[in-house]
């Protein structure tokens, strides 16, 4: 089963991208907005994809990865000028989005709406990784 691990914000992220960066498996980053008391995020993208992409992680994630939930804060924060988030390498514009770290597949906003292209997503990440054991 894939291991999840909760970020808040920026710094949280990378201090864990660091610390799992040195496992041999696939991490995945997922962004979506600060949830209030009951659960629910100010994103209204976000929560129409959750449980399509909670559903994808459960289906079609390798057992072995780890998916980083990382919490981009609240409204405010996300629109403003200093959102690292939205500098390379992760340039995430839009939320929500998912992206395996250290590999060019990526999907944003109404994409995770989509169970096919989640499939695909996982599909490809799987294939690359595959690709990668053989040839080292």
């Amino acid at each position: 089963m894939p291991e999840y691990v909760p970020a808040r914000g920026f710094k949280e992220m990378e201090n864990l991208l660091k610390l799992y960066d040195t496992k041999r498996c696939p991490i995945y980053i997922y962004f979506y907005g600060e949830k209030d008391k009951q659960g629910r995020s100010w994103c209204p993208d976000c929560v129409a994809a959750e449980e399509t992409i909670m559903t994808a992680f459960r289906s079609n994630a390798p057992e072995d990865c780890i998916i980083l939930v990382v919490d981009v804060g609240n409204r405010e924060f996300w629109m403003g000028k200093e959102n690292a988030f939205r500098n390379p390498p992760y340039s995430v514009d839009g939320i929500p989005a998912l992206l395996h770290w250290k590999g060019p597949e990526r999907l944003d906003g109404d994409q995770l709406l989509k169970k096919s292209l989640l499939e695909l997503f996982f599909e490809e990440t799987d294939t690359t990784r595959k690709s990668n054991v053989v040839t080292k």
